[in-house]
């Protein structure tokens, strides 16, 4: 299941690279994607320039898992496919909203992960 993009930055764009991954990885390993599994509530300031606690900030509470779309998670181990990880702090709120749906698992893949030494662990709302 690949990490969705908002609507409005999908239909500018015309791909989610997540997405393409994910659908290319289900393919090869004869396993079934479910594409469309999450999806963001609303458009979210570029997450770039932020600290991990504004990334988190920013991001909560706005990926969900798409009406109709539980039962297919409820008891799936689920792989969670995004292109770049930077903080987490996106793949934490995919994951959430996931285990919140009843996935027995969430494992995640990533393509890159940024190497820029000022960032820490994935941040929580308590910090």
């Amino acid at each position: 299941m690949p990490v969705p993009m908002y609507r409005g930055k999908l239909w500018r764009r015309r791909y989610n690279q997540a997405a393409l991954l994910a659908h290319g990885l289900a393919r090869r390993n004869k396993v079934p994607a479910l594409l469309d599994g999450l999806e963001r509530r609303r458009a979210t300031r570029a997450l770039a320039r932020l600290s991990p606690k504004e990334r988190y900030a920013e991001i909560a509470d706005t990926i969900v898992v798409r009406p109709g779309r539980e039962k297919r998670i409820a008891g799936q181990a689920v792989l969670l496919v995004d292109d770049v990880l930077t903080t987490g702090a996106t793949a934490s709120v995919c994951a959430d909203a996931l285990l919140k749906a009843g996935a027995l698992s969430v494992d995640i893949l990533v393509a890159a992960r940024t190497g820029k030494g000022d960032e820490r662990d994935v941040p929580y709302p308590e910090e």
